[in-house]
């Protein structure tokens, strides 16, 4: 492979549609990972690092390493080819027993962007998901609308929350492929819009009220918008949504629950008072 200097990820996000945000907007979540399945000889006190790699006088990011205080494992890193902005795992080959340090590198000139502790011997149902976005290429606009993940075991499919940016109004796509760990399961927003949050679907489903993505949207009166609105969507179950809003003038928080419940996978929504903003949004018996 050509070896090739990092390139700048900012110049490529320029292409990005913007969400222009109001002053009392949350930030975006992290995408959180579908955790499941056994503990039994789970890696417990695990630190994680990406370091520099040094090609001639290339520079990149693309070491990740972990260390664990007890347990038997491996290590995983979520990389990223900056020019394309497609994103890939690495499996480190090496096994190691804490408290020993696990390494491995992205391809040449790629930037590591998480690292994580590989269980071994590998635990049972979804476990060790790593999700991640990407750039959908439309002519010569360029969007955060792919999510995509990948799990050391398991069988599952891809669910990512996705946002309109011109109307604030959030949603949810479910992945048709099932996949078999570690194959990478993905999907795209409806054109334009942008990813947020990407998670695993376990096949075949769990019990009881699992998998729920939970996002704000905007409620706009006149010309003033405001975070205010508050929606859950889950794999499986029946849920209300529950919402802590803020009195931005009086600073007092108060919750409010959904008038009623819903079956999965549809989407639960309720609304703060007049003015008030949505700060946490859980899904609720």
């Amino acid at each position: 492979m050509f070896r090739r200097t990092l390139a700048t990820l900012a110049a490529a996000l320029l292409g990005l549609s913007a969400l222009t945000a109001p002053a009392e907007a949350a930030p975006a979540a992290e995408p959180v990972a579908l955790a499941v399945g056994s503990t039994l000889s789970e890696p417990t006190g695990c630190t994680t690092s990406i370091e520099w790699v040094v090609e001639g006088n290339s520079y990149y990011q693309g070491r990740g390493k972990v260390t664990c205080s007890t347990g038997r494992y491996k290590v995983k890193i979520q990389c990223r080819n900056a020019q394309t902005g497609v994103g890939y795992v690495v499996y480190g080959t090496e096994v190691v027993n804490a408290p020993s340090t696990a390494t491995t590198t992205c391809y040449s000139g790629n930037v590591a962007e998480k690292v994580y502790a590989v269980q071994d011997p590998p635990g049972t149902g979804v476990t060790g998901c790593a999700p991640w976005m990407e750039w959908v290429h439309e002519g010569s606009s360029h969007y955060y609308g792919r999510g995509r993940v990948q799990c050391d075991t398991g069988s599952y499919r891809v669910k990512i929350q996705c946002r309109n940016a011109q109307t604030g109004v959030g949603y949810v796509v479910y992945g048709t492929e099932v996949v078999n760990a570690p194959s990478t399961a993905t999907t795209t927003c409806y054109s334009g819009n942008v990813a947020e949050q990407v998670y695993a679907v376990q096949d075949p489903p769990g019990t009881g009220v699992t998998g729920c993505a939970s996002w704000m949207e905007w409620v706009h009166e006149g010309i003033k918008h405001y975070y205010g609105r508050g929606s859950v969507q889950c794999d499986t179950g029946s849920y209300r949504v529950q919402i802590q809003c803020r009195n931005l003038q009086t600073g007092v928080t108060y919750v409010v629950y959904g008038a009623y419940p819903v079956s999965a996978p549809n989407i639960a929504t309720t609304t703060c008072y007049s003015g008030n903003v949505a700060e946490v949004v859980v899904a609720a018996p």
